[in-house]
């Protein structure tokens, strides 16, 4: 009987949690981040600021995106409540 070789790898893992509430724009920026970006602990000096200032600026604009993303989704759910017929709720949900 003839048997192949079989190999995987996975990677690293990693699971980030929250307790009663879902992850905040900033959070959802940093782990997309850490995803995006990873730098080298024996990069030149020179190259790895850049390399954090380059992190730092597409955390933000991440954060800003994820947080517009919200806002249209929630401008999304109340037009549709209103058009049928749920302003009251369409007012609660902007509200929150």
């Amino acid at each position: 009987m003839h048997t192949d070789e079989f190999k995987i790898a996975i990677g690293d893992l990693g699971v980030k949690t929250t307790q009663n509430r879902g992850h905040t724009p900033e959070e959802i920026a940093e782990m997309a981040t850490d995803k995006i970006i990873s730098i080298s602990d024996n990069a030149d000096p020179m190259v790895k600021a850049q390399a954090y200032a380059f992190r730092d600026k597409t955390k933000m604009v991440i954060t800003y995106y994820v947080k517009e993303g919200i806002k249209n989704h929630i401008c999304t759910v109340c037009n549709e409540l209103e058009k049928q017929g749920h302003k009251d709720l369409a007012n609660i949900i902007r509200r929150l």
